[in-house]
């Protein structure tokens, strides 16, 4: 049960995703926002479920062979070292002084958004995410190390997949006010974490790398 006191920073790790929080803000301040932001939630709270759901099936599986909690070392090595080649990849991909930042082309189309696309949007944010789907994928072997019934890991699988999608859940539920004032916030969040993102994810990902890496130092038979 100790290993499931790894998921809380795990879960921080899905959490901080700058793009995916910056589609659902741009969804909500579009002319059909309500519907496809509720879409887009729920379906990228769905796509963390599955992949949670799926590393605890397959770590289940490889444990009985590999032994308990060496596939959980593994893969926080891959993810460690994995996170570091992205956080030097993410610092350097960030904007030169004076260069002005490119928005991203589906963020360009989302004014015109509906919960078909909005679908499709969360699928692929939760799905192709390089941060979330490692962490997700762990997240799972880590609740299937700790033995759980079925039923129990399946709702630890879901509370990782909500609290990883807190902050897109709150600016969806916040905008419902269609207050100017959260309006207008919401309108320079966006701005700022489109200005940052390299930066941001350098941040991330470098204390990601770290953490899995403290984990593996944990684990090694001393």
């Amino acid at each position: 049960m100790d290993a499931l006191s790894e998921l809380l920073p795990l879960t921080v790790g899905m959490a901080i995703s700058p793009l995916p929080i910056v589609a659902i803000v741009a969804i909500v301040l579009a002319p059909r926002g309500r519907a496809s932001a509720a879409v887009y939630v729920a379906t990228f709270t769905a796509v963390s479920f599955a992949l949670l759901l799926l590393g605890a099936a397959g770590a289940s599986r490889a444990s009985s062979a590999a032994g308990t909690g060496k596939v959980t070392l593994i893969l926080s090595a891959l993810i460690a070292i994995g996170f570091a080649v992205f956080a030097v990849l993410s610092w350097r991909s960030r904007p030169r002084d004076g260069h002005p930042v490119k928005t991203p082309a589906w963020l360009a189309a989302i004014d015109a958004i509906t919960p078909a696309r909005a679908l499709g949007l969360g699928l692929m944010m939760a799905a192709a995410n390089s941060k979330n789907l490692p962490l997700a994928l762990k997240g799972g072997a880590i609740i299937a190390d700790a033995h759980l019934s079925i039923v129990l890991s399946a709702i630890l699988c879901l509370g990782v997949a909500i609290g990883g999608s807190l902050p897109l859940i709150v600016p969806a539920a916040v905008a419902l006010s269609r207050s100017p004032a959260v309006t207008r916030s919401l309108q320079r969040a966006k701005t700022e974490m489109i200005a940052y993102n390299a930066q941001m994810m350098t941040v991330v990902f470098a204390i990601l790398a770290a953490n899995e890496a403290a984990a593996v130092l944990r684990h090694l038979p001393l």
